[in-house]
């Protein structure tokens, strides 16, 4: 009897862990159901810095084509969600400086104000768990920077990274279509 209680056990806990591994991102959750690629499928980028971790979740839309700068798709002088679907993120472990200015440790909905002839605004945004830019507040708004975009060769595929690496510093982009978005990175050691 308790042989068979604890293989029932052991069983139960198997088809637990099995269901919980269904709702990651991207991935079906009924059981048994194909997986289908994604139009714009999710991504992490992940980098430590100093002594801090720095992680970027998005999702990846493709140009196919389109014009994407200017459009209905990202208007210029509004807030876009910098990637597809739900907001992009970007968390920080530490307290960290990004282009100079004072930024604390946590997660925050990252967005970016595109414009024609100026610099783009880059939002760090208290307001982390949301659904693109539609329920975006500036009062929400824990950090904006100015940056100069960028032209660049083509990606198709919406990508974040990290170059520049020192012991203290890297430089994170954005990187679509033709422009390339990036802004510095400091952490105290």
């Amino acid at each position: 009897m308790k042989k068979s209680w604890l293989v029932a056990g052991t069983g139960l806990a198997l088809a637990c862990a099995l269901a919980a591994g269904m709702f990651v991102k991207g991935v079906s959750a009924q059981p048994g159901a194909p997986r289908k690629p994604l139009p714009s499928p999710y991504a992490e980028t992940l980098q430590r810095i100093g002594v801090a971790d720095v992680k970027i979740a998005y999702h990846r839309p493709a140009v196919k084509g389109r014009e994407i700068w200017g459009t209905k798709l990202v208007e210029y002088d509004k807030p876009w969600r910098a990637g597809a679907n739900d907001t992009t993120v970007i968390s920080f472990e530490k307290d960290v400086k990004i282009e100079g200015q004072a930024l604390p440790a946590g997660a925050y909905g990252f967005h970016i104000i595109p414009s024609a002839d100026k610099d783009w605004i880059l939002i760090f945004n208290k307001t982390s768990k949301s659904w693109g830019s539609y329920t975006y507040k500036e009062a929400d708004d824990a950090l904006r920077v100015s940056v100069k975009p960028q032209d660049a060769p083509l990606q198709e595929r919406l990508t974040y990274g990290f170059e520049d690496l020192t012991e203290t510093s890297a430089v994170a982009y954005m990187h679509w279509e033709k422009k390339k978005v990036a802004f510095k990175i400091e952490v105290a050691q």
